[in-house]
């Protein structure tokens, strides 16, 4: 499968003999410097290239795709995977000349959650549970950005499921288990652009041992989909150097909730077993316990101030 920035160019090299002499200055601007249209607009590129928007429309069109919104879905794919972080802050400070900061990331975040209400069906929800309920062990996997996916998921499904392994560091560890893994497993990997390198390693590594692949990711080109032998995509709208992902943090807690659902009296009893066990190790903050700890500190046989001692001259 071509990557999509092969496929932009071959269908800019492809097409290039039959273009008109304005519309080449369009490929020539694309052939030079892609990355650059991704910061404009069709009347931004109209203007730099000195010719009309329309003609920047039915040059989109001569590409092969059905409009210039389909040509900009197809660049977006094309530079999720080849912005830098600094290119990404740029077109992060393009977008919010002309409005607060704050109300464009929460627009951003509204927007990407009623596309995953319409992208992700209830049926592919229940499948994708039922998929991870029934694995005898489960890797949850995710690195650089997608380490905190990783973790907050695993964390969540440690609750309710045994056998839940968590890897955000590709340790020593989980290529053991890996490698002497004797019963039916389930790898679920988080992998956002730009695609970490050893995300797709060790999905290489554990598809090696039988593991089956449940991929989360962006697009049908990613590198983790391609590997998948079950995938969720979840498209992330919005490029800055910071990857927003609320989106998926909803996701996460839904899918874990019809995980959930599958066998309601089973994850009762590992909750109450979590329960009793973050109880017993008191890690979290209640009122009782802060009481107990008072008392024994003013009980004590060396009495611990709660307040700074006052050094007193000689």
């Amino acid at each position: 499968m071509k990557s999509p920035k092969k496929d932009l160019f071959d269908r800019v090299v492809d097409a290039y003999p039959s273009l008109s002499s304005k519309k080449r200055r369009i490929a020539d601007l694309i052939l030079k410097d892609f990355k650059k249209l991704f910061l404009m607009t069709a009347k931004e590129i109209a203007d730099e290239c000195g010719v009309s928007e329309p003609t920047v429309i039915r040059f989109t069109q001569d590409l092969g795709f059905t409009g210039y919104s389909d040509f900009v879905q197809h660049m977006k794919s094309v530079l999720r995977t080849e912005l830098t972080s600094v290119e990404r802050l740029t077109k992060t400070k393009h977008k919010l000349k002309d409005e607060s900061t704050l109300k464009r990331y929460c627009e951003n975040a509204m927007y990407n959650l009623e596309n995953i209400v319409t992208s992700i069906s209830d049926f592919e929800l229940k499948r994708v549970a039922r998929r991870i309920y029934k694995a005898d062990q489960v890797f949850v996997v995710g690195y650089r950005a997608s380490a905190t996916l990783a973790y907050y998921f695993g964390y969540l499904l440690k609750k309710i499921k045994e056998n839940v392994f968590v890897d955000t560091t590709i340790s020593w560890e989980i290529i053991d288990l890996i490698t002497k893994c004797n019963r039916p497993s389930l790898m679920c990997v988080f992998a956002f652009p730009r695609y970490p390198r050893r995300t797709i390693e060790i999905v290489r590594f554990a598809k090696q041992y039988g593991i089956d692949i449940l991929g989360i990711s962006d697009n049908p080109r990613s590198p983790i989909i391609t590997l998948s032998d079950e995938y969720v995509i979840i498209d992330v709208e919005g490029v800055s150097f910071i990857d927003p992902f609320s989106h998926i943090i909803t996701f996460i807690s839904a899918l874990v909730h019809e995980i959930t659902f599958i066998d309601s009296e089973r994850a009762k009893q590992l909750l109450a077993k979590f329960d009793e066990g973050v109880k017993a190790a008191r890690e979290f903050y209640t009122e009782d316990g802060i009481n107990e700890e008072l008392e024994y500190k003013l009980d004590s046989e060396h009495l611990t101030s709660l307040w700074p001692q006052k050094k007193v001259k000689p």
